[in-house]
């Protein structure tokens, strides 16, 4: 049969061997041969176990010629050493050859070389598998806005994915000109917590001055503090200190420390690259977002501050009511809390609460500060106060979600309120609270045309007008937080 067939045979680059039943090879074609650096001869009659070794035929071809010569094919896969062609991957098949009565006799084994496929193979496995990474990764930076979050996520896939024992991450402050360690992974002592360096200080500031990836292999015991900090393992430890740059801007620094062997892998490289570019954007995305909050709150404290100023003005101009607006802005928020109010909601009760009176502005002194009453056309002039504070207020879009209080604050429950004639829950409930406390605290003030009533006095008073005047279901909780707590406005 080899004989037929023994000039194509020779001529294969694929590997053919005709092997008996006492595992003995009785053809071998030239390429298997030049493989094994052998002659024909010193291979034909020998057993396989004596050409690949006792221990490699047991476990790499025996199971194979075994399933082979019970009349079945068998293919097997995997890296083989060969004398002259070193680690080749193969793809083995033995097919059972039979004789004119159908038994089995020879094993006709055919080996292709795949290495260069098999190599393909993993490369394009390796990419797909990156790939997943810098997704993962764009979708976790996607939903994070906190600066702490994207330097864990960062560790994170450093040493789960880019095959890292240990990693750190530097953020550069600017202001310094410093690189400020944030935080690590795989070390066994936290050391670096808080450490400081300046730009091009040791490998972290190189790379964040060079704007590079810096590189170097040492052996563990050479990288300072890295032999009692990294676990023990053997090989050189191959470093990375790649700059996080986003826009041109320097954000940080991401140290890796691997253990590599052989040359530096470009796509590696790459793959190194576009994580650190993602991250850089998310950190610069997450500083952005970080200043603009901060922005944003120094924006409401100085419009709080503007409201405050307002404030004081009127109780300066108005003596009767000075200190009346804090007192009642207070326990206004505290009402409205215990009422199901929740932040922003309650910022707005509170901002509303202390402008409640800021159209009296528009009043004139000769009517506001008028020592006795008032006749019917001031009166008349006295109730449009909450007109001008809408007037006033609206113009600010900050503060038109305040607008409540000042506005409604003297509709009554049973609509024979101003400025609107408002009646029951068409009345916002912000002011259906703050109607409550306003007249609370006028009944314990002392003012110049009469003193100050009593506890009981008031806390009857407000009892007795709930159902008229003010929201039932207000007045019932306002009471039962005064027979809880006593005079709020002590």
């Amino acid at each position: 049969m080899w004989r037929r067939y023994e000039f194509i045979a020779n001529t294969s680059h694929d590997f053919l061997t005709l092997i008996n039943a006492e595992y003995r090879y009785e053809a071998a074609n030239y390429a298997y041969c030049t493989a094994h650096c052998k002659h024909p001869e010193e291979i034909i009659g020998k057993k396989v176990s004596e050409v690949w070794g006792e221990e490699r035929f047991n476990l790499y071809v025996k199971p194979f010629l075994d399933q082979c010569f019970s009349g079945q094919e068998a293919n097997y896969q995997g890296w083989f050493e060969f004398s002259t062609l070193g680690m080749r991957y193969m793809d083995v098949t033995y097919y059972p050859y039979r004789n004119a009565v159908g038994r089995v006799t020879h094993a006709v084994v055919v080996s292709r070389d795949v290495t260069a496929f098999k190599l393909a193979q993993d490369e394009a496995q390796r990419q797909l598998q990156r790939l997943r990474v810098i997704h993962s990764f764009e979708t976790t930076l996607i939903t994070s806005m906190e600066i702490e979050s994207i330097i864990g996520a960062l560790l994170d896939q450093s040493v789960s994915q880019l095959e890292a024992v240990a990693a750190n991450v530097w953020f550069y402050e600017p202001d310094t000109q410093s690189l400020r360690h944030m935080a690590g992974r795989g070390f066994a002592i936290p050391s670096l917590d808080r450490s400081v360096l300046r730009l091009g200080e040791g490998y972290p500031g190189r790379a964040a001055l060079e704007g590079r990836i810096v590189t170097g292999a040492l052996p563990l015991s050479e990288w300072p503090g890295a032999s009692q900090n990294i676990p023990y393992d053997d090989g050189p430890l191959v470093y990375y200190g790649i700059p996080l740059l986003a826009r041109d801007q320097l954000r940080g620094v991401l140290e890796l420390f691997i253990r590599h062997s052989g040359a530096v892998d470009p796509e590696y490289l790459h793959f190194l690259n576009t994580l650190a570019s993602q991250a850089a954007m998310a950190l610069d995305n997450a500083q952005l977002f970080r200043d603009l909050q901060q922005a944003h709150q120094e924006l409401i404290a100085a419009y709080d501050a503007t409201l405050e100023s307002w404030v004081r003005t009127l109780d300066l101009r108005d003596h009767e009511t000075e200190g009346h607006t804090q007192r009642v802005a207070s326990m206004t928020v505290s009402l409205a809390r215990l009422m199901g109010f929740e932040e922003p909601a309650l910022t707005h009760v509170r901002r509303g609460a202390l402008l409640h009176d800021i159209g009296k502005i528009a009043i004139p002194d000769s009517i506001l500060l008028k020592p006795g009453p008032l006749t019917e056309e001031e009166q008349r002039i006295m109730r449009k106060h909450p007109e001008y504070a809408y007037e006033l207020l609206s113009r600010f879009a900050f503060l038109r979600p305040a607008l409540d209080i000042p506005y409604c604050h003297h509709e009554r429950w049973d609509g024979t309120g101003y400025p609107r004639g408002l009646k029951g829950e068409a009345i916002p409930l912000a002011a259906r609270i703050f109607a409550v406390v306003d007249v609370w605290d006028a009944l314990r003030s002392d003012r110049p045309y009469r003193a100050a009533i009593s506890w009981e006095q008031a806390y009857a008073l407000i009892k007795g007008e709930s159902g008229t005047h003010f929201d039932p279901a207000v007045v019932k909780v306002f009471l039962e937080w005064l027979d809880g707590r006593g005079d709020p406005s002590k």
